[in-house]
């Protein structure tokens, strides 16, 4: 609900009743946030912070809105301390492209983990910037990039902003439901509530109840909530021979056996607003498999964090070493088909020496940026094993184009980070190992890439050697430096100085 400080403080004498129209409209205090908008400023803040004091003992959540436009500034921000601070889209808009505004959303996220409050990116139109959104982790995103404005708009956001490739992937995060299903017991739709709550004390440790219709799950019923109905008065005696299903309350969620750990684990807290499920009902297309408890999904999702951040790189919070070869031996195992491509900067080190370590590590997000945009689908895994160096594991058919477009837009995009005397000069003056003054290209990513065989490569450690060699090869290759080695096993790489029969196993594309 958006609001101006004056309209909050003509409100204060009536603020009494407030509770009284809220419970008399069915609305839930909590359920409403209260944007302040500033249209004009704050002449009143002190008279404006009292009020809205006022109104959070009742309840109310408070956001701010456009922050660093108008009057909206962080003076404000500090005094009203809001729930959420909502981010003018002059920041976000082009953010993918503006390293100036990309520093000026992260200094907001970090301002906001100290003050306790949540960041809201407005205006995302683009993939580009949700990318950069997400990288950053920025709470909440707003925007017609997301979803357009409707009557009832979907409860899922757009794969545009889901949380995909390598934020999360392979640490635990995407494990699905299968390993914790528990069985339980259930009762069938026509059983009457009377025998049902006859039984009921045998079940206090799991309150909803699945209900299986010839194994298909028709849904659940919540233990407290139907003691709580048929210990009203005469209840029993009037509704005791009617049908469970008719007292399903839908309260614990059905989903599918292949729904990851983190999406379940958010299906199961946006159920209800005052009861938390105690588990979620679990089949398998439509067929019931058993249950998982709330307690169990939790436990498991906090390991998967802990675990996400031991092994996750600190700059970029993309997986580590670790989780990376988890991944390729996992598909190993599986005999699955898939392709992986080893990243690198070329004339990374000179770049440091001249700029300094902060804009070196804005080279490094920009690659992770980059990634994000280009490679994060379903199929996708991003890993940052450290410095410059960068992994992508991908089931992907169109996995090749997109390495093209990774290595393209890097290519203009980096051009951005040096000054405009070294982009007239097409590198950077600085001394080499050997001590001698020379000039060093602009940056480009070398990307190589191997397909292996999961027949002949036993381990992981066969793979990181294909993918070391391909890296090498790829940081030869100019104009491009990207290389796509055809071999399927551990065996040496042509030379990229060899020229390849028609016949042969690699083949060097031209972006």
């Amino acid at each position: 609900m958006n609001v101006s400080p004056q309209v909050l403080l003509s409100m204060l004498d009536v603020h009494e009743r407030v509770p009284d129209w809220m419970q008399r409209h069915g609305v839930d205090p909590a359920s409403v946030i209260v944007e302040i908008s500033e249209s004009k400023p704050f002449d009143e803040i002190e008279a404006v912070i009292d009020a809205i004091q006022i109104y959070r003992q009742a309840g109310f959540r408070f956001a701010l809105d456009d922050l660093g436009a108008g009057y909206a500034g962080l003076r404000v921000w500090s005094q009203l301390r809001p729930a959420f601070v909502k981010v003018d889209r002059h920041f976000v808009a082009d953010c993918d492209q503006d390293p100036a505004k990309r520093e000026f959303l992260r200094s907001i996220k970090g301002i906001s983990n100290y003050l306790g409050c949540e960041v809201v990116a407005e205006g995302i139109e683009r993939e580009q910037e949700a990318a950069v959104i997400r990288t950053l982790g920025i709470d909440h995103a707003q925007g017609f990039g997301l979803a357009r404005p409707v009557e009832s708009p979907p409860i899922d956001s757009t794969t545009v902003f889901q949380e995909q490739g390598g934020y999360g992937r392979g640490l635990g995060l995407t494990e699905s439901l299968a390993s914790l299903i528990q069985p339980t017991a259930i009762v069938a739709p026509d059983d009457t509530a009377e025998s049902v709550l006859d039984r009921i004390q045998d079940w206090e440790s799991l309150p909803d109840i699945p209900v299986v219709d010839d194994g298909r799950a028709v849904g659940s019923v919540n233990r407290v909530r139907l003691l709580d109905r048929f210990a009203r008065r005469f209840t029993r005696e009037l509704h005791g021979r009617e049908p469970i299903v008719q007292f399903l309350d839908d309260l614990a969620p059905v989903l599918e056996v292949d729904t990851s750990i983190e999406e379940a684990s958010r299906r199961l807290s946006a159920r209800s607003p005052d009861v938390l499920p105690s588990c979620a009902v679990v089949v398998e297309q439509g067929v019931y498999r058993g249950v998982v408890p709330a307690s169990a999904l939790m436990r498991r999702l906090s390991e998967a964090q802990i675990r996400a951040a031991r092994y996750s790189n600190p700059l970029t919070l993309l997986p580590g070493n670790v989780p990376i070869v988890e991944r390729i031996q996992a598909l190993l195992d599986r005999r699955s088909d898939f392709s992986v491509a080893y990243c690198d900067l070329n004339h990374f080190k000179p770049f440091n020496d001249v700029y300094g370590y902060a804009v070196g590590d804005e080279a490094l997000q920009l690659i992770a940026e980059i990634l994000a945009e280009h490679m994060a689908g379903e199929d996708d895994f991003i890993g940052h094993i450290g410095g410059d160096d960068f992994v992508v594991v991908s089931e992907s058919e169109r996995f090749e184009a997109c390495v093209r477009r990774v290595a393209e837009t890097f290519a203009e995009r980096v051009k951005r980070l040096y000054r405009p005397e070294h982009l007239a000069l097409g590198g950077i003056l600085a001394v080499d190992r050997a001590g001698r003054e020379t000039t060093f290209p602009l940056m480009r990513l070398a990307i190589g890439v191997v397909r292996p065989d999961p027949q002949q490569c036993q381990s992981h450690h066969d793979v990181a050697t294909m993918a070391s060699d391909a890296k090498h090869q790829a940081k030869l290759a100019e104009p491009d430096y990207v290389f796509f080695c055809r071999r399927r096993s551990p065996s040496a790489v042509v030379e990229v100085g060899d020229k390849p029969d028609e016949d042969d196993e690699f083949q060097l594309y031209k972006l």
